[in-house]
């Protein structure tokens, strides 16, 4: 069997682990796994997609906004090639308006809920919160507006501006919007987001403005190893909502054998999760991913192979 990996962006942390735990859990099945990168454009992307549907691969796993791949994913539907997507469309679950067998990804509700109930929570109900995304992933928009209703809804609180940018263009930006932002709202904010990748820039443009660490607070999700670390430091990041780094690339190759099989796909959801200063170093922590003390791999490993591995104590 041969997996084409479509990874949306190879120079965004989650995508890389995601991928990573697709080689790891194709590995123990003896499985072979190609890598293609989209370099966080829909042009590029798109033509990996095509690529990886050309190479007539088992099955397609992709990390990138399914919408945006109609064409090619079709084809490969088409052809009897499963796509499985990982954060491709905005909920999890089986998604045959796209064309995807399945969607890997955690509740993207309760990830922007969980964002603005520690943010009101912190704040007394009185923040004033910009919320970054690249609404061209749907997933983005949808915990966009999980992040900011209650914001909106709050009567103590002030929700400042939705700052879409482009994952390829945060560089270029991030800088000019933080300007913008501090000439119009002060430097004593909170900001939300749909993917820590974000909060780098974000915070190297604070320290160019020499904004107290201890002004703006972020809250961020996904957990990549950056912002467990801007946690750990202090360095305006406070928490984040990770998603698991390896373990949605063992659910998609799972996916992958469900659907050789013949079987519907799984209706697993991995549960919520914040990190914060407190807990930065529990769940995979210590590792600057997040990734359940479940020895899932091991518990996979056993239904794959029908073994009675004891997963309890490795």
């Amino acid at each position: 069997m041969r997996i084409v990996y479509v990874s949306a962006d190879q120079s965004y942390v989650s995508f890389v682990n995601w991928g990573r735990g697709v080689e790891e859990a194709a590995n123990i099945l003896g499985w072979k796994v190609d890598i293609l990168n989209g370099r966080g454009a829909v042009t590029s992307t798109l033509q990996a997609m095509q690529q990886a549907v050309a190479s007539r691969p088992d099955a397609i796993i992709t990390s990138a906004d399914a919408s945006a791949l109609q064409s090619p994913i079709s084809q490969a539907v088409a052809a009897g090639i499963p796509v499985i997507g990982i954060h491709a469309s905005a909920f999890p679950g089986p998604d045959p308006k796209l064309n995807l067998y399945t969607n890997i990804t955690s509740n993207p509700a309760e990830i922007g809920e969980t964002q603005a109930a520690y943010v009101l929570a912190q704040s007394n109900a009185e923040a004033k919160v910009v919320h970054f995304l690249d609404n061209s992933f749907a997933i983005a928009r949808f915990k966009a507006k999980a992040a900011t209703d209650p914001i909106k809804n709050c009567k103590g609180c002030t929700f400042v501006d939705m700052a879409n940018i482009p994952i390829a263009d945060q560089t270029q930006r991030i800088p000019t919007v933080i300007s913008g932002i501090l000439a119009n709202t002060g430097n004593t904010w909170w900001g939300t987001t749909c993917c820590d990748n974000f909060f780098p820039y974000v915070a190297s443009a604070l320290r160019a403005a020499n904004v107290p660490t201890d002004q703006v607070k972020l809250v961020g999700s996904d957990g990549p190893p950056s912002a467990y670390d801007m946690i750990r430091k202090g360095e305006y990041e406070v928490a984040t909502v990770p998603e698991p780094s390896t373990l949605f690339g063992f659910q998609a190759v799972d996916a992958v054998v469900r659907a050789a099989a013949g079987q519907e796909p799984s209706h697993f959801v991995q549960p919520t999760y914040l990190v914060t200063k407190e807990n930065a170093d529990a769940e995979g922590g210590e590792k600057n991913e997040f990734i359940p003390s479940n020895n899932f791999a091991c518990h996979y490993e056993n239904i794959w192979k029908g073994e009675k591995k004891d997963c309890s104590t490795n």
